[in-house]
Formats: C-alpha cells, sequence, structure tokens
C-alpha cells in the first residue's frame, strides 16, 4: 500500500519537471531593484496602508520580513489553474538566510510546526496549507490548489450512472370498487350489530369530565442520536485528513524537487522588465475558469479550451511610478486574424460636426468613444468564437445559430442608428428649485393638492453620439413632439420633464447633442477647448478626463459631507486628475491602453502619495 501511495505521490512530480518554461496562467514580477531606488523599502511597507499586515498579533510581521529581502533581486509570483496540477507560487530572494531561519524558527515553535533540514535547503509547511522552502538566496512559498478542472466536468451527470430496471419495475394494481355514500343514513354491513345506545346516566357522566388544562405540559420524549451520524462524520473528517496528507505529500515533493538541483527563479518574456511592477495573464486560460457560462451549463460537460484563429491570447498591465504620477499601460494581445479585425473597428474618423458642439471650456469630466459598428456587427460571429468555443454545443451548430443571426441582421443598416461615435462631458454641479405637486390631507381628512418647491442638485451634462440613419432621429424626435414628450423652441427640443433641468435635443445632420446645460456648448463651432483636444479624440479611439481636484472642490459648495469632509478635501489637494487614452494603433497585434494618476505636487515620492491615496479611500 505504500508503495502505491508513494507511486501516486511521484506519478505528478515527473509530469511537473516535465513542464515546459513558461507554461503559467498568470505571472507578476515586482522590479525591487528599481522601486529601492524610488522608495526605500523598509520605509514602504511601514506605511499605515500596510498596517492590518504589521499587527503585535500577526504571525509573521510585513515590516519584520522586509528586512530579510535581497533588494537587488526582482520578486515574482505565478501560477497556473488550468493544467492538471493547479498551484500558486511567490519568490523572493533572501539576503540574510542565517537571520530568517532563526526568525522562522522562533515562529514555528510557537505554532508546532517542524522545519525539514535537507542538504542544500530547508522547507517547513504551515498547517494552514502552504510550503515554505528556501537555500541560501531564495525563498519560495508553494502551494497545491483545489480548483475544478471542468473540462472534466464533475457535476455532469451521466444518464448511464442511474439503473433503468429500477424505475421499470411495475407494481400490483389493486381496484377498489367504492360505493356511493349518503351522509344523512348510517351504513350497516351485512351482518354487523351495533352496540346499544347510552343511558342517561352514562351521558351525565359525561358532562362531569374535568376541562382542559392549559397549563398542562406534555412529557418530553428524548430520543438519543442515532451512532450512524457520528460514524459518517468520522469517515468524512479522516477522508478529508488523508485528502490533506496526499496534497502536501505532493506538495512537497515538488518543492523538493525545485530545489535538489540548485533552485532557478522562474523568468517570464511575458513580463515587462523596465516597469516598476508587471503582470501577465493567460486570458483563455481564466476566461476558461471565471466564465459565468460554466455556471450557467453546470450540469452539462464543457468542452476543452479548442484553440481559436479570433482569440484574444493574454492581457498585461505594467505599472510604474513617475515623476508627480503613476502609470499604468494595458495591453491586450490578439490572434493575427482578430488583431486586424479589432484595427478595423477601432479605426473610425470622429464625425468633424460633432466637434462643433464640444464645450467653450474645459469640463470637469470628458470621455470620446469611437468605434466602427459596422465593423463590429459584420464580424461579431468571429469576435464571439472564443466565447462559443467552450460551450458544449457543436461548433456546426453554433455557426447555424450565427448564421442566422447575420441573416435577420443588417449590418451596415443598423449601424446607420448608431455609427460609433460615442463623447460625454461633465461640466458641473448646480442647484436648481424643482416645484412639485403634493398631496396632502386637510383636518377633515379631506385631499388637498399642495405645490410645494425645494432645491436640489442637479449634474449638468452633455452627451453627443451620431446616427447618419436618414429619417429614423428625424421621425423620433417628431414622435415627441406629437406625444407631448418633446417642445420644439429656437433650434433644439427640451423634454418637458424637468426632473434634470432643462434637458435639450440638438440635431446637426448625423449629430445628435443631449444636454441640460446648453449655455456650456460651443456656438456651431470649434472652441478653444474641442482644438485642444481634438487630436487627441481622433488618434486615440478612446480618450477621456476626469479633474478631480476641480470636481471635489464643486461638489463640496454644494454638498455638506460631514466628519468626511476633511478626507475627501486632502485627496483634492494631493491628486490632480485622471486621464486615459487608447490608441487606434495596433503594433505586433497587441493594443495598448493608458491610464494616468497625476499628483499636485511633485516633490513627495509619488509611491508614498498613492498610498496615501489608497489609505483615505479605506
Amino acid at each position: 500500500m505504500k508503495k502505491l501511495f508513494y507511486f501516486l505521490v511521484a506519478l505528478p512530480v515527473v509530469a511537473f519537471s516535465q513542464v515546459k518554461k513558461e507554461n503559467y496562467d498568470y505571472f507578476v514580477q515586482f522590479n525591487t531593484p528599481q522601486l529601492n531606488k524610488k522608495v526605500d523599502l523598509d520605509q514602504l511597507f511601514t506605511h499605515k496602508a500596510f498596517k492590518e499586515f504589521n499587527k503585535e498579533n500577526a504571525n509573521i510581521k510585513l515590516n519584520d520580513f522586509i528586512s530579510f529581502i535581497d533588494k537587488e533581486r526582482a520578486i515574482s509570483i505565478h501560477g497556473n489553474f488550468t493544467d492538471s496540477i493547479p498551484y500558486y507560487q511567490v519568490t523572493i530572494p533572501l539576503a540574510q538566510v542565517e537571520k530568517f531561519e532563526q526568525f522562522l524558527q522562533n515562529r514555528t515553535q510557537k505554532k508546532g510546526d517542524s522545519i525539514q533540514k535537507h542538504a542544500t535547503y530547508a522547507m517547513v509547511t504551515s498547517r494552514s496549507g502552504f510550503t515554505m522552502a528556501w537555500d541560501s538566496k531564495n525563498l519560495v512559498v508553494f502551494e497545491l490548489l483545489n480548483i475544478p478542472n471542468y473540462n472534466t466536468n464533475p457535476y455532469s451527470y451521466q444518464y448511464d450512472d442511474y439503473n433503468d430496471d429500477y424505475y421499470e419495475e411495475e407494481e400490483e394494481v389493486v381496484e377498489v370498487e367504492i360505493e356511493e355514500y349518503d351522509e344523512d343514513t348510517p351504513t350497516i354491513r351485512e351482518g354487523e350489530i351495533l352496540p346499544p345506545p347510552p343511558t342517561e346516566e352514562e351521558i351525565g357522566n359525561l358532562a362531569e369530565v374535568e376541562p382542559y388544562d392549559e397549563d398542562w405540559e406534555s412529557e418530553e420524549v428524548v430520543v438519543e442520536d442515532d451512532e450512524y451520524d457520528d460514524d459518517f462524520y468520522q469517515d468524512y473528517r479522516k477522508e478529508g485528513e488523508q485528502t490533506q496528507e496526499e496534497k502536501i505529500a505532493k506538495q512537497e515533493a515538488l518543492v523538493a524537487q525545485m530545489f535538489e538541483k540548485s533552485f532557478v527563479a522562474p523568468t517570464s518574456a511575458k513580463v515587462n522588465a523596465k516597469a516598476d511592477i508587471s503582470s501577465w495573464i493567460d486570458y483563455q486560460s481564466v476566461y476558461s475558469q471565471v466564465s459565468s457560462l460554466y455556471s450557467l451549463f453546470s450540469t452539462f460537460t464543457p468542452k476543452a479550451n479548442v484553440p481559436s484563429d479570433y482569440a484574444i491570447k493574454g492581457m498585461g498591465a505594467d505599472l510604474y511610478f513617475e515623476n508627480g504620477k503613476a502609470r499604468m499601460e494595458q495591453t491586450v494581445e490578439y490572434t493575427e486574424a482578430l488583431a486586424k479585425i479589432m484595427s478595423k473597428i477601432v479605426r473610425r474618423k470622429p464625425n468633424k460636426k460633432a466637434f462643433n458642439h464640444f464645450p467653450k471650456n474645459e469640463p470637469l469630466a470628458y470621455l470620446s468613444y469611437h468605434i466602427n459598428t459596422a465593423e463590429a456587427l459584420k464580424n461579431y460571429p468571429k469576435i464571439a468564437e472564443q466565447m462559443l468555443s467552450s460551450l458544449p454545443v457543436e461548433k456546426q451548430d453554433v455557426d447555424i445559430m450565427m448564421d442566422l443571426i447575420t441573416t435577420l441582421i443588417d449590418e451596415e443598416a443598423t449601424a446607420t442608428l448608431f455609427d460609433g461615435d460615442f463623447t460625454l462631458f461633465f461640466h458641473d454641479m448646480e442647484q436648481y428649485e424643482y416645484s412639485y405637486t403634493s398631496i396632502e390631507y386637510d383636518e377633515d381628512y379631506q385631499e388637498t393638492e399642495v405645490e410645494k418647491t425645494i432645491t436640489k442638485n442637479k449634474p449638468v451634462f452633455s452627451m453627443i453620439i451620431t446616427s447618419s440613419h436618414p429619417t429614423m432621429s428625424e421621425k423620433l424626435i417628431n414622435l415627441g413632439v406629437r406625444k407631448h414628450a418633446l417642445t420644439p423652441e429656437n433650434g433644439h427640443y427640451t423634454f418637458t420633464d424637468k426632473e434634470l433641468g432643462e434637458v435639450a435635443i440638438l440635431r446637426d445632420g448625423a449629430v445628435l447633442v443631449f444636454t441640460n446645460g446648453l449655455e456650456y456648448l460651443g456656438d456651431n463651432a470649434p472652441s478653444a477647448f474641442a482644438k485642444k483636444v481634438k487630436k487627441n479624440v481622433s488618434s486615440n479611439y478612446c480618450f477621456g478626463n476626469f479633474d478631480i481636484n476641480r470636481f471635489v472642490k464643486r461638489y463640496l459648495m454644494n454638498e455638506d459631507f460631514g466628519k468626511d469632509t476633511a478626507t475627501i478635501l486632502k485627496i483634492s489637494d494631493q491628486v490632480k486628475n485622471f486621464q486615459v487614452s487608447a490608441s487606434k494603433k495596433i503594433k505586433h497585434n497587441k493594443m495598448k491602453l493608458e491610464a494616468e494618476l497625476n499628483f499636485t505636487s511633485q516633490d513627495q515620492n509619488i509611491i508614498i502619495q498613492t498610498l496615501d491615496l489608497i489609505d483615505y479611500l479605506k
């Protein structure tokens, strides 16, 4: 039995050792040398944002542990949750191994864990399930994960598992003849002798029966628990302990295999070595695990990951801490076929007339988004191929469904309803008087209508879309006028509902403007603000800005935040704006989106300022 057990342990170890390099579903790298130049790591991890990890009663205080790290080498986190052996691994370079061992020895003795000493490395497995191992240069935290493999779905029910004979057993049917029953006439069966009627004395005795005592308590009957329940629990517990033992044996064998021939720190060409923090995720692997479609089809067996010509291969995020700003670059890598399609979708030129209706002055926030709707609709079946390929449906059936959709939908005609230009502006926060009719009751409980006026805050906004359909927008506006939902006024239409103030619709050819701040918009000509952002809006399919500093101060003029006012003011004084841009250019099948968080002060360390912001938002 022991030989069989060790064989089962060794089998996945052999398989794991044969895994090719970079077979990771995700990889995160902390550029420790670069980060340490920008901020002292000891100071960084004693920041109050990490106070939960530095409590006195913590098992391992973060600020104590940091002193053992070699700050000249990178820290990495990687793992795999779609392979036959799902796991995660944290690799930390060590500088003071002897002090670290002494530190860990004191901790493990308190918890009853024992350190296993080997020739070139040491190992300890915590009671929570993970294994730590280290040699003279590196520390590894490793744990196997219990993730269901949806390619062999344990929740799918096989019809053959049931015994059909069980359901085919025929029960004997007994026919019972039911006679008619008359409630007024007692039924006397043949040969039955009825008892004599009660005497007057017996009837009198019935009246002397004591009435029911409501305070009477019935005798409690105690039923002892069945021993079966206790046996079942013991078997269940033993099974769980055995499973845990097997898991720990496997993971310790895997960790030993890492260190026996000199440990080599993991690397990945997918991450950016120049970034302060860089990460990469295999999109298909993540999608196959977290997709909500698997819960929808949980009683079926989803198909294994099917390679697709039109797929997202991976997603990366690089974080940089620069002078006065924290910047993130997100990268989405497509297959070559999908990259060509996405390039057509995002390369849309904004309608020039739209710039004539941009605000006169820079708004508090704005977002401009432009895609080619016709190309998106035409290529929808290919874009959705990756999602549909994992469903428990044959490809031929999916093709029929896609053909039906593309037949029913005229892509070019449908695209004219919404060409793909969408721009939103948030101008200001304003107070206004809102009048409404309320129903009240007088002293005689008679209904009376009372006109009331209250002061409300409204966001002043504008939204611009384009619709090149020759008649639809005009017909919809005319319908609104006929139904008294819209009122025509000097070149525009206003809604009769005044909940958000005077909301107007302005139509300029294919351009439609919805706004409750007409006075904020340009006079049918490009404004100074429009000229300023036109280049960025035209070269990016997505471009936006949120002036946090101005927004908070404008909001505080109209709202009372009570005890949170001081915190909100700290944020507004520290943070300037948040900006996002996504280029139309796709290079090497990769699309990039860049986001920047700009701070008002460049004198303070940008990493510390970012942690301050995180702490404020808690």
